[in-house]
């Protein structure tokens, strides 16, 4: 039983890593687009990965 909190803090920290990654890169994509035709682009994936969580 003990062995299982590390692995558990582990795939919790892993998954909070990977949220801060994505919200940098659509950050990054949001900041590059000036609000063109690729905004609607990056709703999208917004919304894609909101559905994905």
């Amino acid at each position: 039983m003990p062995q299982m909190a590390p692995m558990n803090w582990t795939l919790l920290l892993m998954i909070f890593i990977m949220m801060m990654i994505f919200i940098m890169i659509l950050n990054y994509y949001q900041y590059n687009s000036n609000y063109k035709s690729n905004y609607l682009k990056s709703s999208l994936k917004n919304f894609s990965i909101i559905w994905k969580w």
